[in-house]
């Protein structure tokens, strides 16, 4: 498999363009989808249920996995574009007209998952293809820091261009913009590092990456991390809306705490940029899990909203940080043919993080102190540090090879 020499090759830059409008899209989506859902039902549960539904098919993850790995990339990732696109062209265009309808929209809601178990384990193996090794530190970061400052603009003017012209226009918006996102892949030129040799089922692909993952402590222990990871951001989404009201702030207070938040990932994310490799995986990895465990158990002691404002932007560069040093990680790590499948079981990890979470706090929720929660959420990071620490000191700092691959070796040899 060849690279381009550069960082800023044409292929990765129509790549890291695409992406970063696309998330600008997708963060106007959301806020659209819930106002739609929310004006059809007049029901928060329905959001829940709606939720539920994006999140379901995730449990397909590692299936689409197999199968993304035995595919050229780029072919998946446009044919999801353009589904995706018109799927939500025709929701907007339907808004303009009248009333949805809830089955229309949890349908959406369940095509979305669908996609999304398919989409994100063909799109991890992208950027390592597209640029050399020297560059994957700054192209990382600068994918993340993209996505993160889209996600934020969105975020902030979501709620006026939907106040101001309904959720229709913001649903066709955000379905140009994987229609365009289509259009860039095409000329995006994607390395072919498919297996050599006889072509195996489905099922023996399976097998074939549930024993990759296995051979290496580093990569069995990558989808609790990302578990992890997204489990400790739960407490954020569901007990900090009544601690600001608590403390006097209301939802001002709590969007000025997440705005922040976002903030510090993406500034931290390009500084990473700019370091690019100066910045080893393995170490920001420890550091990233140390620091967010830190930030967490001085949230642990804050007594006002100024005192969380202040830890906010900190709090968001680490765990920036920490996502950007376990993606390199695993770019580092897993052999391109396997992309695929542990990136699906990745994704699968990291989306039934938070829901878990959730479910879990909801009966304690009102009775236990959010103080605790956040020391439990500190002690755990910091027990992530140490293990991380002592398993990439067993690990080579290098592709792991799988067994397949190094038989035809050995037969060619």
């Amino acid at each position: 498999m060849t690279t381009h020499p550069l960082l800023w090759n044409r292929h990765f830059t129509l790549w890291w363009l695409g992406n970063a409008q696309s998330a600008l899209g997708g963060a106007l989506a959301g806020i659209a989808l819930s106002f739609l859902v929310l004006h059809e039902t007049g029901s928060s549960g329905a959001m829940g249920v709606n939720l539920a539904l994006t999140l379901l098919p995730t449990l397909l993850s590692p299936l689409a996995g197999a199968l993304v790995d035995r595919l050229p990339v780029r072919l998946p990732l446009i044919v999801l574009n353009v589904v995706r696109g018109g799927a939500q062209l025709l929701l907007g265009l339907a808004a303009l007209h009248g009333p949805v309808g809830v089955p229309a929209l949890h349908a959406l809601a369940l095509l979305n998952g669908l996609i999304a178990a398919f989409y994100v384990p063909a799109s991890m193996g992208v950027t390592p293809r597209l640029v050399a090794p020297q560059h994957r530190a700054r192209a990382a970061s600068l994918m993340q820091g993209s996505a993160q400052i889209m996600q934020l603009a969105g975020l902030l003017g979501g709620g006026l261009l939907v106040s101001a012209l309904g959720s229709g226009p913001s649903l066709m918006f955000d379905g140009m913009t994987f229609l365009l996102m289509a259009a860039l892949l095409r000329a995006v030129q994607v390395p072919d590092p498919r297996a050599r040799g006889a072509r195996s089922s489905v099922r023996a692909d399976l097998q074939a990456g549930v024993q990759y993952t296995r051979s290496s402590a580093a990569l069995l222990l990558l989808p609790g991390l990302a578990l992890i990871i997204n489990a400790v951001l739960a407490p954020m989404e569901m007990l900090l809306p009544a601690r600001m009201t608590a403390l006097g702030v209301g939802a001002g207070g709590f969007g000025l705490f997440l705005g922040l938040f976002t903030g510090g990932m993406a500034s931290s994310s390009l500084l990473l940029a700019a370091l690019g490799a100066r910045v080893p995986a393995r170490l920001g990895g420890v550091l990233g899990f140390a620091l967010s465990g830190g930030m967490f158990a001085l949230l642990s002691v804050t007594r006002t909203a100024p005192q969380m404002y202040a830890l906010a932007f900190a709090c968001g560069a680490a765990i920036a940080l920490l996502n950007i040093s376990l993606s390199l990680t695993f770019q580092t790590l897993v052999h391109p043919e396997y992309y695929g499948r542990v990136g699906s079981l990745l994704n699968t990890a990291g989306q039934i993080g938070m829901p878990v979470t959730l479910l879990l706090l909801a009966p304690i929720a009102d009775r236990v102190p959010l103080a605790l929660i956040f020391s439990v959420t500190a002690a755990v990071l910091l027990l992530a540090a140490a293990l991380w620490h002592a398993v990439m000191r067993r690990t080579p700092d290098a592709v792991i090879t799988p067994a397949t691959v190094r038989a035809v070796d050995a037969r060619a040899a």
